[in-house]
């Protein structure tokens, strides 16, 4: 099987792609159903994307750098981890949102020293800990995630990304016997652009690290929790996301993300004060800390 018949985007077309209030596409059966039939029933066990960590009602992932090289996980799924960390599937991303990207960071290639086209794209070598691939431009990101929801809850309000994050996607794999309700994405978008948005490359949220107020968003598309559906977005200021309420349910939450980290921030996040006094104190040693009560 060629590599590129893996691709997320496989059926992809620009035509789905709706703009407001952000660009992102909502892509039902995104995958060939034989292939998608194949990698979920070769899924690894939760067990394997809990990586030793203990049970409860959160989120696990386990990243591409691991995948890579674990064997106890099918070639194909390898295949597929490498295929969406590579070039090519960069390039795919461009191919499709490219006039979006542009017409969100007219100067993006300026701070990149190089066109879009001609960056060097890594797999990130640590996952979260370590996002940024030594040498490359562009470091991509392919994650097992398991969420678990025994009991009902939110599993994330609106939120906005990280501000180095190009983009980000969700292949979902709903498990058959699942039949809980929620766990939704969210599409949102700000009530009061002018409150919410200083300037074109900065958005203010309302508490760490980025989450925002529901009472200041308007629901505007749903990317259904549903087998073989992919949601993706380009991050920017205005890209405000959640997942909604899901249901009690021992059968976790099961999706692929794919994401990619640019080595500069394309916005800024405007934090309540509280917030920045909150972050510079902790990122302080406990003496000095201490020293400044007197």
């Amino acid at each position: 099987m060629a590599p590129k018949s893996l691709s997320v985007l496989s059926r992809a077309a620009k035509a789905q792609i709706k703009t407001s209030p952000y660009p992102h596409i909502i892509i039902e059966n995104a995958l060939d159903p034989e292939l998608f039939d194949t990698l979920q029933s070769s899924l690894p066990p939760v067990e394997t994307v809990m990586d030793g960590k203990a049970k409860k009602d959160t989120w696990y992932d386990y990243p591409a750098c691991k995948v890579v090289k674990d064997n106890s996980i099918s070639a194909l799924w390898r295949d597929f981890f490498h295929y969406h960390t590579s070039t090519d599937f960069f390039g795919e991303i461009l191919d499709l949102f490219g006039e979006q990207i542009h017409a969100l960071y007219p100067d993006i290639e300026r701070k990149l020293n190089k066109s879009l086209k001609d960056a060097i794209v890594g797999m990130r070598p640590g996952g979260r800990a370590d996002r940024l691939a030594k040498g490359a431009d562009v470091s991509m990101e392919c994650q097992f995630y398991v969420n678990y929801t025994q009991h009902e809850r939110e599993i994330r309000g609106y939120h906005i990304d990280r501000p180095s994050e190009l983009f980000a996607a969700l292949l979902y794999f709903r498990q058959p016997e699942d039949d809980s309700r929620g766990g939704d994405l969210l599409i949102g978008e700000a009530k009061n652009p002018d409150q919410q948005y200083p300037d074109a490359y900065s958005i203010r949220v309302d508490a760490s690290p980025m989450e925002i107020s529901p009472d200041k968003i308007n629901h505007v598309d749903t990317g259904h929790y549903q087998a073989n559906t992919l949601v993706l977005f380009i991050n920017s200021p205005k890209s405000i996301h959640a997942v909604s309420r899901r249901e009690a349910t021992d059968i976790p939450r099961r999706h692929i993300n794919f994401c990619c980290d640019l080595t500069f921030d394309l916005f800024q996040i405007r934090k309540p004060f509280r917030d920045v006094v909150r972050d510079k104190l902790e990122g302080t040693p406990v003496i000095w800390r201490l020293s400044r009560l007197f």
